[in-house]
């Protein structure tokens, strides 16, 4: 896992309640924390760098900081919102759907380091998935990479759809290649 992976991106707009939830991050664990001030600068990252836990303290310079938590959650990262507690109720009701531990600043430091335990076990959980996913993935790129090549097979050299199949299973064994690898080629050679 890489060390970015390790880390805790805390979302947040002012400098003194960074100082406090930096604190109980680190009173938690020893880890990476790091800050973002507004969604579209957390989100721009989160496309880079597969963060641990994401804390997203509302509001944010650019708003309330709901559809971040949202999209956030769509990551491997336990994700906390943290809210005021005339706000808990309609974030919840918003959030928890998602998987999203919606957190009112009235429930006090423990509850928070126990909310930053339980995402930490869900980011775990994610992560053992995140590997099948990837394999699912390329095995769907790839069947989308052979059958585009079979495709210009039937087109430009009048072959069936058996033909073409076979065609580039012969040629992958025959020059020890991968199937994709053989498609590849054929996708280069006619689409110049």
């Amino acid at each position: 896992m890489s060390e970015k992976a390790q880390a805790v991106l805390l979302c947040v707009s002012g400098p003194k309640t960074e100082e406090m939830f930096r604190g109980m991050v680190r009173e938690w664990q020893d880890v990476p924390v790091e800050v973002e001030r507004s969604s579209s600068s957390a989100w721009k990252i989160m496309q880079e760098i597969a963060y641990r836990i994401v804390v997203v303290i509302s509001p944010l310079a650019d708003g309330a900081g709901y559809d971040l938590a949202q999209m956030a959650a769509g990551t491997s990262a336990g994700v906390i919102f943290v809210c005021r507690q005339d706000k808990y109720a309609a974030a919840s009701a918003r959030l928890e759907a998602s998987g999203v531990y919606v957190f009112s600043t009235s429930m006090g430091r423990q509850l928070f380091l126990q909310a930053l335990r339980m995402m930490d076990a869900v980011h775990v959980r994610l992560s053992k998935g995140a590997p099948q996913e990837q394999m699912l993935k390329d095995k769907l790129r790839d069947v989308r990479l052979i059958n585009r090549a079979k495709c210009l097979l039937i087109q430009y050299e009048q072959l069936t759809e058996e033909q073409a199949h076979k065609t580039i299973e012969r040629q992958a064994m025959n020059r020890r290649l991968s199937r994709s690898q053989v498609a590849q080629e054929i996708l280069d050679s006619y689409e110049m």
